[in-house]
C-alpha cells in the first residue's frame, strides 16, 4: 500500500466534548492524500467510543497508549508513514485548506524543515497569533519564546529517525521538558542545524479554555521554559562570540552581572537578542 503524504499524529486524552469537530475539521480538508494517528492517551470519559462508533474513515489509525502523553505524541511520530507529519491537538479546528497550503509549500521549499502557520484563537481569548516568518529571525525570536504554534506545525517525517528508539518508539519530545516539549524540540532542531518557518496564513483555530494543561499547570510550565530558555541563550551565545569575537566580552560581562543578581535574566534575554539580531546573518530586529 502506497504511503500518504501526510500523517496527522493527534493525541487524546478525556477531550469527547471537542473531539468529533476537530476530527470533522481533518476530514474536511481539500488535501485528501493522508492519514490521521489519533493515539488515545488513556482518556475515561468516551473520547475512545467516540471514534470507534461515528469514524469507520480507512484513513483513521487508532493507537490506544497507557496516559503519558510524551509518549503518547512519541509513539504517534513513530508510527507514522507520510512523507510529512502534521501536528494537531484534539480540540482544535483545521481550517480547510490547511494541509493543503502547508504540503505544497513543503515541496516547494525542500530546504526547509519544520513550518507552522498562524492561528485564530477563540475560547477564553480572542485574536489572531502571528509568528516571524524569516528563519534566520525564528533563530533569534526563540531566545524570547517559543517560535512556532505547535498544533500549526508540519515537519519532514526524516527528522524523527535522528532520535534514539526506547522501546521501539522514537523519542522525539523530552519527557524532562513536559508542558513545554515543543519549544524545547524547536531549539533543539535549531541546534542541529535544521531550518524552521512560518507561513503567513491562518490556517488553525486554536481554542483557549480553562480545561488545558497549559493552564492548570502553569508553575512548572514556567519552570521549564525558563531551564529551555537558559539551555538555549547559551548556545546562541556561543554562536555570537564564534560570529564576532568583539562581544565576548561584554556577554561574559552581562552573565557575571546576571549570576550576582545585578541584572534580571529577562535583561540578559534582551540583551542578547539585541545583539543576535545584528551579527547572525539575515536577522533583524523584531520586536
Amino acid at each position: 500500500m502506497k504511503a500518504p503524504s501526510i500523517s496527522i499524529v493527534m493525541p487524546v486524552y478525556n477531550s469527547s466534548r471537542y473531539l468529533s469537530e476537530s476530527i470533522d475539521s481533518i476530514l474536511s480538508q481539500t488535501f485528501s492524500d493522508f492519514e490521521l494517528i489519533i493515539i488515545d492517551d488513556g482518556s475515561t470519559d468516551g473520547s475512545r467510543e467516540i471514534i470507534t462508533t461515528n469514524y469507520k474513515d480507512s484513513r483513521i489509525r487508532l493507537i490506544k497508549n497507557e496516559h503519558n502523553f510524551i509518549q503518547s505524541l512519541n509513539i504517534g511520530m513513530t508510527q507514522s508513514k507520510g512523507k510529512y507529519i502534521a501536528r494537531m491537538d484534539a480540540d482544535d479546528i483545521m481550517l480547510p485548506e490547511r494541509l493543503q497550503m502547508q504540503y505544497h509549500f513543503m515541496e516547494e521549499n525542500p530546504d526547509i524543515d519544520i513550518s507552522g502557520t498562524w492561528m485564530q484563537v477563540f475560547g477564553d481569548m480572542d485574536g489572531i497569533w502571528k509568528n516571524t516568518t524569516a528563519s534566520d529571525e525564528i533563530e533569534v525570536q526563540a531566545i524570547l519564546h517559543s517560535p512556532l504554534y505547535h498544533p500549526t506545525v508540519i515537519l519532514k517525517r526524516s527528522i524523527i529517525t535522528q532520535f534514539p528508539l526506547v522501546n521501539d518508539t522514537n523519542q522525539v519530545y523530552n519527557e524532562e521538558y513536559i508542558y513545554a516539549e515543543d519549544y524545547q524540540l524547536w531549539t533543539e532542531l535549531m541546534k542541529r542545524g535544521y531550518r524552521l518557518t512560518n507561513l503567513p496564513h491562518v490556517l488553525l483555530r486554536y481554542r483557549k479554555s480553562e480545561g488545558q494543561i497549559s493552564r492548570q499547570k502553569q508553575t512548572e510550565m514556567q519552570n521549564t521554559t525558563l531551564r529551555i530558555q537558559t539551555e538555549y541563550l547559551e548556545y546562541i551565545m556561543d554562536k555570537i562570540a564564534k560570529l564576532d569575537e568583539d562581544y565576548y566580552n561584554m556577554l561574559d560581562h552581562s552573565i557575571t552581572l546576571c549570576n550576582k543578581g545585578k541584572v534580571h535574566f529577562i535583561d540578559l534575554q534582551k540583551i542578547v537578542y539585541i545583539i543576535a539580531s545584528r551579527v547572525i546573518p539575515g536577522s533583524s530586529v523584531h520586536q
